[in-house]
């Protein structure tokens, strides 16, 4: 892919404010309805796709199946800046998928580094070794959604898995809740950055072109 403009931005922000890794991620429902909810930044792949995580049975995966356009909010507030990123975003879940090479293609990066199911199942397992133990345990429960009326034993739910065992039945309960771990990947097509603290504010657009350059335009904030 072509250099990135906006990316260098994202990075020293990230290195200034460690913790701002949360931000809003905007879908549509199979109905047309916009769907918002909170997500964690999980990383930038080497040609600039923006990844978070997500549960299969969630309805992230659906949404994007069926409408692969998606946006991001991202306030950070130390430095009082947005990015708003739009693009093209799938879910990559287990390799045994039959999704991966069409979420390949849909992510444009066919032929490139990110273009293998290999790295992708590498990235996963590096993404499913870094989250907390608790937030594992949570792949391995029932349904998110489900009523809890019609799911027996929660009381018995695991609180944290480790990412492996040697353990026999832990190592069982495991690779069911790994089965349901899948990344969301994010093609930028568009991106803003408003920065509130400079007087007048400045607000600043990306729009990637056909042929992979990035177009700059400064407009009013």
């Amino acid at each position: 892919m072509s250099k990135t403009p906006w990316l260098p931005l994202i990075e020293q922000q990230l290195k200034e404010n460690p913790k701002s890794t949360t931000y809003a991620f905007s879908t549509l429902s199979e109905e047309g309805n916009p769907k918002v909810r909170f997500v964690i930044h999980r990383g930038i792949t080497p040609n600039a796709l923006l990844l978070t995580t997500t549960d299969t049975r969630m309805s992230k995966p659906k949404h994007i199946s069926h409408s692969p356009t998606v946006e991001i909010a991202w306030w950070i507030e130390a430095t009082n800046v947005q990015f708003r990123i739009t693009g093209k975003a799938v879910s990559i879940p287990t390799p045994s998928s039959s999704s991966i090479q069409e979420a390949i293609k849909t992510l444009g990066v066919d032929g490139l580094e990110e273009g293998s199911e290999k790295w992708w199942e590498d990235k996963r397992k590096e993404l499913w070794g870094g989250v907390s133990g608790h937030l594992r345990a949570g792949f391995g429960r029932p349904t998110p959604g489900k009523k809890l009326d019609e799911v027996e034993g929660s009381d018995k739910w695991p609180e944290t898995i480790p990412s492996e065992s040697d353990k026999p039945d832990e190592q069982k309960t495991i690779d069911a809740a790994y089965d349901h771990f899948a990344i969301i990947a994010i093609a930028p097509e568009a991106v803003e950055y408003l920065e509130l603290k400079p007087i007048p504010n400045r607000r600043t657009q990306w729009k990637r072109k056909d042929g992979g350059e990035w177009e700059e335009t400064k407009v009013a904030p």
